[in-house]
C-alpha cells in the first residue's frame, strides 16, 4: 500500500497558478454519525469491512491547507477547536501559506502532505485541478450517509456539474449579496431608511438623492463591488461556454443587459464625483465607512473580518436589489469548498469531519459566527449572525432573495472573471465604451484560456 500512495503522489504537477481568493473569504470542515461501509448505514459492516464506528475510535492525524492566508488562530477559533472537541482521538493541523516554500506549487514539489484543501468557487478547481490532488468523494460520501439534499443546491449541484458530477468537495459556508447602508448619511440627507425587497432602481433612486458636494465633501450614493457584480451576476451568465470554453462576454446578449443595468448606472449617477469613486473593493470599503459612501452591494461575512472598523459605523443591512424582470432573484452564491486530497492517509477519519461540519450542530455554530450556512435548516439560519458583536444587524436579509441559479463555471471562471472585471471598471469610469470593452475582453479571454488549456491536461475540462 504505501509504494502505491508514493507513486500517486509523483504524478502530482508541479505547475501552479495564482489563487482567485477575494476578500473576506475562508473555509470550514466537518462530520460525524454512526454508520457503516454499508450504504444502508445500518451499522452491521460485512465480513472483512471495517464499520465507521470502528474506525472513529481510532487516532488520526489530519492536516488542513489552504492558499488564501488565513492565520492559524482563525483556523482554530472557527473550525480547528471545535473539530478537536467533537473527535478528540483525531490530530488536527494546520499549514498556514505565508509565502515561498508553502506555496500550492511548492507544497506539491517537496509532497509535503495534507488531508484536505479549501477555497472559495473561484479558485478551488483552478487551483486543484492542474496539479490533480482532487479525489472523488462520491463512493466515500455514501459509504458515510452524507444526505447531500440537506444543503442549498446552488451551493453544490453548479460546482459537481463543472467536472461531470464528480464530488471533488463540499460546501462549507457561502455568501450572497446584501445591501448595507450608512444611517447617518441617509440621515443627514433626510432620506428614508432601505427596506428588503428593493430592486435597483430603487437603489440608484437613492444614490441620486444622496450624491452631491456638501461642505466640500463629495458624497456618493453608492460604488459597486465590481469584482463580486460580475462574479456573482443575478443573471447566471457563464463566463465560458461549457462545451467550447470560448468566452460568452460579447456573444450572449445578456452580458450587454448586465453592463447597462448593473455597471454603467453608477458611473453615470456619480456625475462629477465620477472620478472619485473608488477603483477596488478595500476602497469602496473603506469610503463606506468612513461616511463619504452611502450604500455597498456586498457580502454580509465582511462584517467579521472587518468588525474593529464596523464597529464605529452606524449601518444596517437589507437584501441586495433585484432586476425588474427578476425580481425576487438575488444574487449567486459565493461558496467556500473543503476537500479530502488524493493524498489522504485516513480517508473514513477525513470524511466524518467533512461530514459533521456540513451537520446542523456545526453549521450553527458558524452562523453563530457570521459564517452564512449551506444547510437548509431554517432553525440554523435564525442563527445567523446572533455571535458576531453586530445581533441587531438584519441578517435575515441574506436570506430574503432567491439564490441565483448557478450556470457552468468550470476550472479557469476565477481568471476569466478577473479579465471580464477589468473591463467592466473601464465602462464604469467611462474610459472605453461598453462595445469595445465587450470586445477587447472576449479577445483576451481567448489568449488566455488558449494559454491555460496548453499547460494542463485536458482531462480536466471533462
Amino acid at each position: 500500500m504505501r509504494k502505491q500512495k508514493q507513486a500517486k503522489i509523483k504524478t502530482y504537477k508541479p505547475w501552479m497558478y495564482g489563487a482567485v481568493t477575494l476578500a473576506c473569504i475562508a473555509f470550514a470542515a466537518g462530520c460525524s454519525g454512526k454508520g457503516s461501509t454499508t450504504d444502508s448505514g445500518n451499522g452491521e459492516g460485512g465480513a472483512g469491512k471495517v464499520s465507521v464506528v470502528e474506525q472513529k475510535s481510532e487516532p488520526a492525524e489530519l492536516v488542513f491547507y489552504s492558499q488564501n492566508g488565513s492565520s492559524e488562530a482563525f483556523f482554530n477559533e472557527v473550525y480547528g477547536d471545535k473539530i478537536r472537541k467533537k473527535f478528540p482521538q483525531y490530530t488536527i493541523k494546520y499549514i498556514q501559506r505565508t509565502g515561498p516554500g508553502t506555496l500550492l506549487a511548492d507544497m506539491i514539489s517537496s509532497k509535503t502532505h495534507f488531508d484536505f484543501y479549501f477555497n472559495s468557487v473561484y479558485g478551488f478547481l483552478y487551483e486543484v485541478l492542474p496539479v490533480e490532488i482532487q479525489y472523488d468523494m462520491t463512493d466515500l460520501a455514501k459509504k458515510h450517509n452524507v444526505d447531500l439534499s440537506r444543503l442549498e443546491s446552488a451551493t453544490i449541484d453548479g460546482f459537481r456539474n463543472d467536472v461531470g458530477g464528480k464530488l471533488f468537495a463540499l460546501p462549507i459556508h457561502q455568501d450572497v449579496m446584501v445591501t448595507l447602508y450608512h444611517k447617518d448619511l441617509f440621515d443627514k440627507f433626510g432620506i428614508p431608511y432601505l427596506k428588503d425587497g428593493m430592486t435597483w432602481d430603487d437603489l440608484y433612486a437613492a444614490s441620486k438623492r444622496i450624491t452631491r458636494n456638501e461642505g466640500g465633501v463629495n458624497y456618493v450614493g453608492y460604488a459597486p463591488m465590481v469584482d463580486y457584480i460580475v462574479r456573482m451576476n443575478p443573471y447566471s451568465i457563464p463566463n465560458l461556454d461549457k462545451d467550447t470554453l470560448k468566452p460568452t462576454i460579447n456573444t450572449d446578449a445578456r452580458w450587454k443587459t448586465f453592463f447597462e443595468k448593473l455597471i454603467v448606472p453608477p458611473g453615470e449617477t456619480a456625475g462629477a464625483a465620477r472620478g472619485e469613486l473608488p477603483k477596488d473593493a478595500g476602497q469602496v470599503l473603506e469610503k463606506f465607512i468612513a461616511g463619504q459612501q452611502a450604500m455597498v452591494v456586498y457580502i454580509p461575512q465582511v462584517v467579521k473580518s472587518w468588525a474593529d472598523r464596523f464597529q464605529k459605523v452606524n449601518f444596517d443591512f437589507v437584501s441586495a436589489p433585484t432586476l425588474t424582470e427578476r425580481k425576487g432573484v438575488g444574487s449567486m452564491p459565493y461558496p467556500v469548498y473543503l476537500g479530502i486530497t488524493q493524498m489522504a492517509k485516513n480517508k473514513d477519519a477525513a470524511m466524518e469531519v467533512l461530514k459533521y461540519l456540513i451537520s446542523d450542530e456545526a453549521q450553527t455554530d458558524l452562523a453563530k459566527k457570521g459564517l452564512m450556512p449551506v444547510v437548509k435548516s431554517e432553525s440554523v439560519k435564525k442563527a445567523y449572525g446572533t455571535d458576531t458583536g453586530f445581533n441587531k444587524l438584519n441578517w435575515g436579509a441574506a436570506f430574503y432573495n432567491q439564490i441565483a441559479p448557478v450556470p457552468y463555471k468550470g476550472p479557469m471562471d476565477g481568471m476569466v472573471g478577473d479579465i471580464y472585471r477589468k473591463y467592466a471598471y473601464e465602462v464604469m469610469f467611462g474610459t472605453t465604451d461598453m462595445n469595445t470593452a465587450l470586445r477587447k475582453a472576449e479577445e483576451e479571454t481567448i489568449k488566455q484560456v488558449e494559454a491555460f488549456r496548453a499547460k494542463v491536461n485536458p482531462n480536466v475540462f471533462k
